[in-house]
């Protein structure tokens, strides 16, 4: 490469990437502990592998277990990093090193996910591979102060990510609940037309100290009408 080049490459804009790689071979129950210090190790050589190649400034990376339910999902990794390369060289380096070092299958937006991003907070989009745990292997271009006190924020968010999508699930299940015992209650009312199951309803929320809201009562009974074969489908709808 002569000089003319070398200046106009360093004049490009580089595009920020989003990496993401779910290992192989992982059970349902997500039975994989034996097998951490393996992916680890493999996402340890990825990182290394792109910043042994390509031009990056910044890179971080991290491993993670967890959804954002909280709950334990597929052990995967993500790099977000900056390069001036372009997506298909990089991508079809990056699958071969896994698929003919490390045996693991790429196939499918699953398992193997490499696209650009529109940056609109950089902060943010650097610190969310460090929000389940920080591995200073798997980053670039930043002191370990900096990783640190990034790693705390991102995993400060991330909890706050799971107790609000818990939250969301405790409502949800209390709301099944609900209905299980409205269900219940007007089974022993042995009434089948829709007023009087109206009526039934409206004392149950009563009873339960729950606020009225017709939509959500009417809802209930035509469910409940529907699930019983009171009315049928048709009926509900003309």
């Amino acid at each position: 490469m002569d000089n003319t080049d070398r200046q106009y490459e360093d004049k490009l804009c580089p595009i920020h990437y989003k990496f993401r790689f779910t290992f192989t071979e992982q059970t349902k129950e997500h039975d994989y502990e034996k097998d951490l210090p393996r992916f680890k190790s493999i996402a340890r050589n990825v990182a290394s592998k792109f910043l042994e190649h390509y031009t990056i400034n910044k890179m971080t990376g991290g491993m993670e277990t967890l959804n954002k339910k909280g709950e334990r999902t597929y052990a995967h990794m993500h790099l977000h990093f900056d390069a001036i390369e372009n997506k298909e060289s990089m991508a079809r380096l990056i699958k071969r090193y896994l698929q003919e070092t490390f045996e693991q299958h790429t196939t499918g937006v699953k398992a193997f996910s490499f696209k650009p991003d529109v940056v609109r907070n950089m902060d943010d989009f650097y610190r969310y591979p460090l929000k389940q745990n920080l591995d200073k292997q798997l980053c670039y271009g930043y002191t370990e102060q900096e990783l640190s006190n990034m790693h705390e924020i991102a995993k400060s968010s991330f909890e706050k990510v799971v107790q609000v999508n818990q939250a969301k699930l405790d409502k949800s299940d209390n709301s099944d609940t609900l209905f299980e015992r409205l269900i219940i209650y007007l089974d022993s009312k042995n009434d089948i037309k829709k007023t009087p199951l109206l009526i039934h309803a409206t004392k149950f929320y009563v009873e339960e100290n729950k606020p009225i809201n017709k939509r959500t009562i009417e809802g209930y009974v035509d469910t409940y009408m529907l699930k019983k074969q009171y009315i049928s489908y048709e009926e509900f709808w003309m």
